[in-house]
């Protein structure tokens, strides 16, 4: 969540072509995603409004710690077990911004049983990972991206230019000193794991798997 620090317009995309609505200084949006930390997609629960707004105009709060709780895993296959929760493939993935970790599943008898659980990093609350109910749609053993000056290997797609990719890398495939971090808020809205990790799921878990972010 972000307030709005002053009364501001709200655009119907990310270029800002033209205004859908209006918030007034101090409502309270949820952030569904960003571009470059400059623009924000909002939605605004008591006007019924989602749309974009300048970075300007919001009040991002900093991270909190990661709940170190632990969920069980008859408490893990109980919740997507009961959600209902569908995958095109005998695998799905759950990914628990709070915990900062990655939970896969795999079926059996037409019921989901807990198979591999992960750390991850999900994006800061200026970049924040999009929830919702996603597919993996194509992958990629590297990518690096000149916008953010780094790169990482075995990248899953699972929501426009959001991944699952390793810890991030300079173009020359090295790791970024410091950034081989898991288990915190860390990346630019993608979801980070540790190498052996991403590689397994890469190895996996194939495309038209459903990735439930939480």
């Amino acid at each position: 969540m972000a307030e709005v620090t002053t009364y501001c317009e709200v655009y119907n995309d990310r270029e800002l072509t033209s205004t859908i609505g209006e918030l007034a200084e101090g409502v309270m949006v949820e952030i569904l995603e960003d571009f470059s930390a400059q623009v924000y997609k909002i939605a605004d629960n008591s006007s019924n409004i989602t749309g974009w707004v300048e970075e300007q105009y919001l009040k991002i709060p900093p991270e909190i710690p990661t709940d170190k709780s632990v969920m069980q895993p008859k408490q893990l296959e109980s919740f997507v077990n009961s959600n209902g929760y569908i995958s095109d493939t005998n695998f799905l993935l759950l990914a628990d911004i709070n915990r900062q970790k990655i939970h896969v599943f795999t079926s059996s008898n037409q019921k989901w049983k807990l198979k591999k659980s992960f750390d991850c990093s999900t994006g800061l609350n200026s970049s924040p990972t999009t929830r919702g109910n996603f597919v993996i749609s194509e992958r990629g053993p590297w990518f690096y991206s000149e916008r953010l000056s780094s790169g990482a290997k075995f990248w899953m797609r699972f929501n426009g230019q959001y991944l699952i990719h390793s810890i991030p890398m300079d173009k020359n495939s090295i790791p970024i000193p410091g950034e081989d971090v898991v288990g915190e808020k860390r990346s630019n809205g993608c979801i980070r794991l540790l190498m052996n990790d991403t590689k397994w799921l890469y190895d996996n878990v194939p495309d038209g798997t459903a990735v439930i972010i939480i």
